[in-house]
């Protein structure tokens, strides 16, 4: 699939998942500190952020990648980051999707969409329920989402999130693959 085909795909199946989920329940959309809308509809405002991150159980080794997806300049903006120490696959989850909305913020943009394909994750930040192995990162995205107008967070298949799922996969190997020096 080129670039724009997934972008109009993933939106393409929100639009769907957005129908078929308005059908279940109306729930409410959440507002952070009075200033940035959180909401799990299918809205998508502003670039579309596809996150995944890549975990290494033997070693606790997590790394992310995430890319921006602005229908109208049409420019993919990519970028990684890993870490050591890294508690479980959620926690890389969490920290990448902390990282994407930390990049976004340095960008100026006012307001987002964050695609994961951690499901979980996504429950987890739309809900607004206690999430314990992962709750200091979730106040930390709570915290970084108010400097946006509007900020919404999506689940999105593994299919539609093939390139970020490679940024990360090559961000875990690019931290694996260091020397030591000491």
């Amino acid at each position: 699939m080129k670039e724009g085909e997934v972008v109009s795909t993933a939106i393409s199946e929100a639009r769907k998942w957005e129908a078929a989920q308005s059908l279940k329940t109306q729930g409410p959309k959440h507002n952070l500190s009075g200033k940035a809308l959180i909401s799990s509809r299918r809205s998508f405002l502003g670039p579309v952020c596809f996150v995944d991150a890549s975990w290494q159980a033997t070693t606790h080794i997590g790394g992310m990648g995430w890319i921006f997806k602005d229908t109208e300049s049409g420019r993919p903006v990519t970028n990684t980051t890993n870490r050591s120490h890294v508690a479980s696959a959620l926690m890389a989850e969490a920290l990448a999707v902390k990282a994407a909305i930390s990049d976004a913020a340095l960008r100026n943009f006012m307001s987002m969409s964050v695609c994961s394909d951690s499901k979980v994750l996504m429950d987890c930040i739309n809900s607004r329920s206690r999430c314990l192995e992962v709750q200091s990162v979730l106040n930390d995205i709570s915290a970084l989402s108010a400097s946006f107008e509007s900020i919404s967070f999506h689940f999105v298949s593994r299919s539609l999130n093939v390139e970020a799922d490679s940024l990360a996969k090559r961000s875990l190997l690019d931290f694996v693959s260091q020397p030591i020096v000491g």
